[in-house]
C-alpha cells in the first residue's frame, strides 16, 4: 500500500510543504501488487470506461491550503506518483478530463483545496472519500473554475448588454446551466426602449451526462473604455468511490459561478453597465453510500452593478458576489453614482437567478445573476444538511 500525504503547515517563513510516501513496489496503475483488479467488480465510474476509471493503491490526505491544477496535473506543485494523475477522455462528448486515481482520499478539517485548470476533475477511489475541509471548484469573478467556461462562453452563456444614444447602457445577461440566468437590466424611457442582455438558457441534463462546468455571463456595455466582463462559470467535479463519499459537518464542496464585474466610470460623464453573473458548475457524487452532513453547493454568481461617469473618485459599480457555499443567494453588485444601479442576485436552491435592475434613459443598468449549476448523486443519497441546488439522486452505484 502506498500513502501520499500532503500537509501544508505554518512555519516562520509561511506555508511549507511536506510530502511523504511509504515504500511500495506497486505502480499505482489500478491493480494490486499481484496484478488483480482492485475495482471490486463494480460498474465503471461515470463518464469513463472501466480501463480509464481504475483506482490505484495511493492513499491521499490533503491538509492546509492546496491547489489541484487539472491543466498542469499537479497538486501544489508536488509531483504525484506516475499514473496517479492523468488525462482521459469522457465516454460522452469525448472532452478531456483530469483523473486522479486513488485508493482513498481524505480532505482534512481546516484544509482548503482549490481546483483550477481547463479540465473537469474526476477522482476515483476503491476505498472511502472523506471531506472534512473545503473543496472549491468555483469560479472567482471572471476566472472559471476547473472545466468551467470563461465570461460570454458556453452553450448557456449570457449575452452582452446594448448601447443606445450617448450614455444609455443595458446590463449583461447571466449565464445559464441548471436553470436560465437572469436577464440584464433594461433601459426605459428612451424613444426606443433598450432591452438588457438576454439571459443564458438551461443546458445539459439532470444526470450530468456530460461533465462540464457552468456558462459565463455576458459583458456589460459602454463606450470609451474596456468591456466589463461577466462572471465565469463554476467548475466541474466528480467524486467516485467503491465504498462511500462522506461530507461531514465541517466539510464543504462548492462549484459556484463567478460574480459579474461592475460597470466602469469611463470619464466625461459616461459609465458602463454591469456584467452578468456566471452559472454554477457541476458536482457528481457516485458511491454505494453518499452522505452529506455539511455543504454541497453549485450556486450562481451575482450580476455586477453599473457605474456613472465623470466623478472623482470614479463611480465604478461594485462586482457581484461569487456563488456562496450555502443556500444563500450571491448578491448583485451595488450601483455607484447618480446613474448606477444594482445587479441581480445569483440563483440558489429552487430560486431562479434575478434580473439586473432596470434604469432610465441616459443611465446604466445592472447585470443579471447567473443560474444554479447541477448536482447529481447516487440513488439513496442522504442529504442531512445543505445541498443547493437539490441533488438528482438517481445515478448508479
Amino acid at each position: 500500500m502506498r500513502a501520499l500525504v500532503v500537509w501544508l503547515s505554518v512555519s516562520a517563513c509561511g506555508f511549507a510543504p511536506a510530502l511523504g510516501a511509504d515504500a511500495s513496489t506497486s505502480g499505482g496503475d489500478g491493480h494490486n501488487i499481484d496484478g488483480s483488479d482492485i475495482s471490486n467488480g463494480l460498474p465503471a465510474p461515470l463518464h469513463l470506461t472501466t480501463a480509464d476509471g481504475q483506482p490505484s493503491d495511493v492513499d491521499l490526505v490533503l491538509g492546509g491550503p492546496i491547489v489541484v491544477d487539472t491543466s498542469a496535473l499537479t497538486i501544489t506543485s508536488i509531483p504525484v506518483p506516475t499514473g496517479t494523475f492523468d488525462v482521459r477522455h469522457q465516454v460522452q462528448g469525448n472532452g478531456e478530463v483530469a483523473v486522479l486515481h486513488l485508493r482513498s482520499l481524505t480532505v482534512a478539517a481546516g484544509a482548503t483545496v482549490q481546483i483550477v485548470g481547463t479540465r473537469p476533475l474526476i477522482v476515483v477511489a476503491s476505498n472511502a472519500i472523506i471531506v472534512s475541509g473545503r473543496v472549491d471548484a468555483g469560479a472567482k469573478g471572471s476566472t472559471p473554475g476547473a472545466g468551467g467556461f470563461a465570461p460570454g462562453m458556453g452553450d448557456g452563456h449570457g449575452l452582452r448588454g446594448a448601447h443606445e444614444g450617448t450614455y444609455s447602457d443595458s446590463g449583461g445577461g447571466g449565464g445559464g446551466f441548471g436553470d436560465h440566468g437572469g436577464a440584464g437590466g433594461a433601459i426605459t424611457g428612451c424613444a426606443t426602449p433598450l432591452p438588457g442582455g438576454t439571459s443564458g438558457p438551461s443546458e445539459g441534463d439532470d444526470p450530468i451526462s456530460v461533465l462540464q462546468g457552468g456558462a459565463g455571463g455576458g459583458a456589460g456595455e459602454g463606450t470609451g473604455c474596456s468591456d466589463n466582463l461577466g462572471g465565469a462559470g463554476g467548475g466541474a467535479l466528480q467524486l467516485t468511490s467503491n465504498i462511500s463519499v462522506f461530507v461531514d459537518e465541517t466539510g464543504v464542496i462548492t462549484a459556484g459561478g463567478g460574480g459579474g464585474t461592475g460597470g466602469t466610470d469611463c470619464g466625461d460623464f459616461d459609465g458602463n453597465s454591469g456584467g452578468g453573473g456566471g452559472a454554477g458548475g457541476a458536482i457528481v457524487l457516485q458511491a454505494p453510500m453518499v452522505t452529506n452532513q455539511g455543504v454541497i453547493a453549485a450556486n450562481g454568481g451575482g450580476g455586477g452593478g453599473s457605474g456613472s461617469g465623470g466623478a472623482i473618485p470614479p463611480d465604478t459599480g461594485k462586482p457581484g458576489e461569487d456563488g456562496h457555499p450555502s443556500d444563500v443567494m450571491a448578491l448583485g453588485g451595488a450601483g455607484v453614482g447618480p446613474s448606477g444601479i444594482d445587479g441581480g442576485a445569483g440563483g440558489v436552491a429552487d430560486t431562479a437567478a434575478q434580473p439586473g435592475m432596470a434604469n432610465s434613459c441616459s443611465n446604466n443598468a445592472g447585470g443579471g445573476g447567473g443560474s444554479v449549476g447541477r448536482i447529481a448523486a447516487s440513488a439513496g443519497y442522504q442529504d442531512l444538511a445543505v445541498t443547493s441546488p437539490h441533488a438528482i439522486a438517481t445515478l448508479p452505484l
